[in-house]
């Protein structure tokens, strides 16, 4: 048998090299799969050298086989993620870690690839916008749909300073509130941002507005300022752009309020809007844009801070902001789960593939990627997973304990915690008669 044989050699020799993308290591698994090319385990495990080698064209191909022929195998999805991430294929790495948190099985690893998935989702905002701007002449020839609508961050004017946050808080009041609608399609926010900050302005000015919205292929815009009146009222007064012509519809949407009065304010604004957009609203629907987020003004304003924060990549003083506001108002869920996001994004930049090795040690996928190892060397180990009987056999046979895989290790359930259990194995060969 050729793994036979080919275990027998590296026994022989002596050979001591675990798993770590070296050539010789390389060249093993390659034999491996050579002899046994329908095999998910082999594919897999060459894969994974592959990335380890840094070759990760050929890791891709080999760990996009394992995962054809399991998609249950955790280690090569997650595998797959690590290599296409190399190769900034982001989409891609996105949906092999998504993959993992299905199927996975190992729950700190888990843990850090939801983080990096944070980081993940901006950088791919971050390159959607690059490549918007790139295809902006294209872009530019489609009308946008005039129920898509891009909100903006407001300007504010004033004097009280601390107030300044409520440019991108009172946006993103108004930009929920107008999704509440099933006529309108609202721009998400974070993709809506990415492409202000490719374009490198705060706010789309009327010289960016239509250039923004052509680009976002929103039918519509909306913007608008904040003006502070004396020290406790607050007016808005929000424009409706039609992106085609470069025109504002309708009039105005203008209503001013006491300063603890400012959910009023914005509701005001909104229902306005509707009404120059045509839209009527459902009973239903009037009644969702009726909630308020928080009752505190001061939860909101933090959160406002928090926003402010994000926008500007300040992701440790957006969580503390974030967390701050859910603290003044534990019932604010918006403001948890943007102190969690941030939070992601944090711990997620430092994870890198020796982190998640790490994560591995110890739980029963890391020790999948150990038996590709063998342990003492590759082929053995890569042996062992595929017959079990054949480390008795390569090593003269007798009497001995060996561990007894049955199948894969991803196979059935599982934590973190690994037991393994070992057998007595007596083989019996009896000698041809002379």
């Amino acid at each position: 048998m050729k793994i036979a044989r080919l275990v027998a050699a590296v026994v022989a020799c002596g050979c001591a090299t675990a798993i770590s993308g070296s050539a010789n290591d390389i060249a093993r698994l390659e034999q491996v799969r050579a002899s046994s090319p329908n095999s998910e385990p082999a594919q897999r495990a060459l894969g994974v050298a592959y990335f380890k080698g840094g070759r990760f064209a050929d890791a891709r191909a080999a760990l996009q086989r394992a995962s054809s022929m399991a998609p249950g195998d955790g280690v090569a999805a997650l595998y797959l993620g690590l290599t296409a991430e190399a190769q900034n294929d982001v989409p891609a790495a996105r949906a092999a870690y998504e993959s993992y948190l299905r199927i996975g099985r190992t729950r700190g690893v888990k843990n850090q690839i939801a983080e990096r998935l944070s980081v993940i989702a901006r950088n791919e905002n971050e390159a959607a916008a690059k490549q918007a701007i790139a295809q902006e002449q294209r872009l530019s020839s489609v009308a946008g749909s005039p129920r898509t609508v891009g909100v903006m961050p407001f300007v504010f004017s004033g004097s009280d300073t601390s107030l300044r946050p409520l440019e991108r808080g009172f946006a993103e009041l108004v930009a929920t509130d107008l999704s509440r609608s099933a006529q309108i399609t609202v721009v998400e926010r974070d993709r809506l941002q990415a492409l202000l900050a490719e374009m490198r302005i705060s706010q789309a000015a009327d010289s960016g507005s239509v250039r923004l919205g052509r680009i976002l292929q929103a039918g519509r815009l909306v913007g608008g300022n904040i003006l502070q009146l004396g020290t406790d009222r607050l007016r808005a007064d929000a424009f409706l752009l039609n992106v085609q012509t470069a025109a504002t519809q309708g009039t105005a949407a203008t209503d001013q309020q006491p300063i603890d009065q400012l959910f009023t304010l914005e509701k005001n604004v909104v229902l306005r809007l509707f009404a120059d957009m045509g839209v009527t609203l459902t009973t239903a629907e009037r009644n969702a844009i009726e909630q308020r987020p928080t009752r505190s003004l001061a939860a909101f304003l933090a959160y406002s801070h928090g926003l402010e924060a994000q926008d500007g990549a300040r992701f440790d003083e957006a969580a503390r902001f974030y967390d701050n506001a859910f603290r003044l108002d534990p019932g604010f869920r918006g403001a948890q789960q943007r102190g969690q996001e941030m939070k992601n994004i944090v711990a997620g930049s430092t994870v890198t593939a020796s982190s998640i090795e790490s994560g591995l040690r110890g739980s029963t996928e890391g020790q999948t990627v150990t038996r590709a190892s063998g342990g003492a060397n590759t082929a053995l180990g890569m042996a062992e997973e595929l017959n079990p009987s054949i480390s008795g056999a390569a090593t003269g046979g007798g009497v001995g304990t060996t561990t007894q895989p049955g199948k894969d290790p991803l196979a059935g359930t599982g934590g973190d915690n690994v037991t393994t259990k070992t057998a007595r194995v007596t083989i019996v060969i009896h000698q041809p008669k002379p």
